[in-house]
């Protein structure tokens, strides 16, 4: 499992890279699909070792079997980025991200209802979420992180210093 703080740096590195070449995408009001590839590829550059990285992931796999992804709609969920070793297991499920603009009310509540049964462990295994608010600049951007079924941390781009931690890890 890789710690939090360095996905943090790769998430964040990869938001960085997408407002610095890809502004225009969030000027022109484009759709969040278009938004969330451009991201998506800007995370596979950050490195993942023995990960793919996957864009609107509509499968879940458990005990050997493949099913449609079923999280919140009876019909199937499409997860907008997951970071997974596509070996079959649902344990080694990296990270899933649920991305919005933040002008875009819509779902919200789903999403992140998604993320908590995505962490949580008993039907999926991904060992955190991230809800990405895509704001006007990277500076307006706001990240919410789910572990083990919870909302642990949120924090704003724009103030690193104020990184609110919502809940205190256990010492190893």
């Amino acid at each position: 499992m890789m710690e939090i703080n360095e996905l943090k740096t790769k998430v964040k590195k990869a938001l960085t890279k997408f407002y610095n070449q890809d502004f225009f995408l969030i000027q022109s009001k484009l759709c969040e699909r278009c938004l969330v590839h451009r991201i998506a590829i800007y995370l596979e550059e950050q490195g993942f070792q023995g990960y793919f990285v996957d864009c609107e992931y509509n499968k879940a796999h458990l005990n050997r079997t493949t099913t449609t992804k079923r999280v919140s709609n009876p019909k199937g969920n499409y997860i907008d980025i997951v970071i997974t070793r596509r070996d079959g297991n649902y344990r080694n499920d990296l990270v899933c991200f649920e991305i919005k603009k933040s002008y875009n009310y819509q779902g919200r509540k789903k999403d992140r209802q998604n993320l908590k049964i995505l962490t949580g462990g008993i039907r999926f295994g991904y060992d955190y979420g991230f809800y990405i608010l895509l704001g006007e600049t990277i500076k307006k951007t706001k990240i919410e992180i789910y572990q083990s079924g919870e909302k642990t941390q949120d924090f704003n781009l724009g103030n690193e210093d104020r990184t609110q931690t919502m809940y205190k890890p256990e010492p190893a």
